[in-house]
């Protein structure tokens, strides 16, 4: 081994075991992590859209959550894939509140969505529910530097899974009224 480059994993490999012994670890390896904190609130919940959710803590009192850094198809957004056009923002809806089901979340705050409302980090355990979104192809990030984020949405985009299977507009040009047409449009994912 180089004589250099020791040092340098020495240091490195110390960081890492004094970040995992802090509790620290996430935060230190995925700045978007970082920047959710507080008291997380706990209950189960329901999907509003494929990034948006009504947490019902233990009390009943109800939150409407955006997980954060996701964006998802707009509820009535179309995509088109190899048998035609299908509805990529019910899909996506329902993707996610499978996902929900069963399960109880503790979701930490992150600040506010653009439209207002709260933006929070979604885990049951140890499974980050944005991440799972992702995985299954429903959403995409702007999360690039997010250790878990990015990573699964690359693996969705890589195998052709949900959105990733044929094209789509990208939800905030959507938003803006782009559409798919029958030719290339401006905004769109098209599969390579």
């Amino acid at each position: 081994m180089n004589r250099h480059r020791t040092p340098t994993i020495l240091l490195l490999t110390a960081l890492a075991a004094l970040c995992a012994m802090s509790g620290a670890a996430r935060a230190f390896w995925d700045p978007i992590t970082s920047q959710c904190e507080g008291e997380p609130m706990t209950g189960t919940a329901s999907a509003i859209d494929g990034d948006s959710l009504e947490l019902t803590g233990p009390d009943g009192a109800r939150f409407v959550i955006h997980l954060f850094s996701l964006s998802a198809p707009e509820l009535f957004q179309d995509c088109r894939d190899g048998d035609g056009p299908w509805s990529c923002g019910r899909e996506a809806r329902r993707f996610l509140d499978e996902l929900l089901t069963g399960r109880t979340l503790a979701c930490t705050p992150c600040g506010r969505a653009p439209g207002g409302g709260l933006e929070a980090l979604c885990r049951d355990g140890d499974l980050d529910i944005a991440a799972e979104v992702l995985r299954g192809g429903f959403a995409t990030t702007h999360a690039y530097f997010s250790n878990g984020l990015h990573a699964a949405e690359v693996e969705a985009r890589r195998e052709g899974r949900g959105l990733w299977r044929g094209d789509w507009v990208r939800p905030d040009a959507w938003r803006q009224g782009v559409r798919l047409g029958e030719g290339p449009c401006q905004g769109c994912f098209s599969p390579p």
